[in-house]
């Protein structure tokens, strides 16, 4: 068993919670041992969870964290430029970051997964490329795409056989068609469909997609 610590104790804190739990909870249904034991949060604010009906509580903060010894770590956040600054920093300490995927998504085994990814996704197709700190939402990954460092989809997006850069926002309900390039930084707004390259840092929105910032 891993013991593991949570990275940011809001909302998307208690996603990651509740994946662990849902791990856990299917090996025990098979009668094997839970894979994960969670020691805790860290969170610069020690009120985080007050009102929260969690029973882990905050262990420490994460301005000022220090590993203790083999435990695994997971970020609770979502935002390209927050996961790569947490990441960053605790790496730099030594943090050993884990990659989850909740038993309800459909993985294929001909995908490479980077470091501290957080899959709840529909489906990867064979062939995806995700690099590291990716996190896929209630998504579909078709075959052949490519997902950079930090990047971030939410529900019900499509990524088909496209490349996204690094810290890119993909919106809710949005779909990037086959053959487009989506540049680092970029965000992609809700129900927008990509259907031409976009450029670094630029925001996207509208059904073709054009930019808007």
């Amino acid at each position: 068993m891993k013991d593991i610590i949570i990275v940011c104790a809001g909302t998307y804190g208690m996603e990651v919670l509740s994946v662990i739990d849902a791990i856990n909870l299917q090996l025990r249904l098979k009668g094997q041992e839970e894979k994960y034991n969670v020691l805790g949060f860290l969170d610069d604010n020690p009120n985080a969870l007050d009102g929260k009906n969690v029973k882990i509580p905050i262990i420490g903060k994460i301005s000022d964290w220090q590993p203790k010894g083999n435990e695994v770590y997971a970020i609770g956040a979502a935002f390209p430029k927050v996961k790569e600054k947490l990441s960053i920093m605790l790496k730099e300490r030594g943090c050993k970051f884990e990659t989850l995927i909740a038993p309800w998504s459909i993985v294929s085994d001909y995908c490479t997964l980077g470091e501290g990814c957080f899959i709840t996704a529909y489906s990867i197709s064979a062939g995806v490329t995700l690099g590291d700190f990716v996190n896929i939402n209630a998504s579909s990954i078709c075959a052949g795409s490519v997902i950079g460092d930090y990047s971030t989809t939410t529900g019900f997006t499509v990524v088909d056989n496209a490349t996204i850069g690094k810290r890119v926002f993909i919106g809710s309900h949005a779909v990037v068609v086959p053959g487009v390039t989506v540049g680092d930084d970029a965000q992609v707004s809700v129900g927008s469909i990509v259907t031409s390259d976009v450029e670094k840092g630029a925001t996207v929105f509208g059904v073709p997609a054009a930019q808007i910032g």
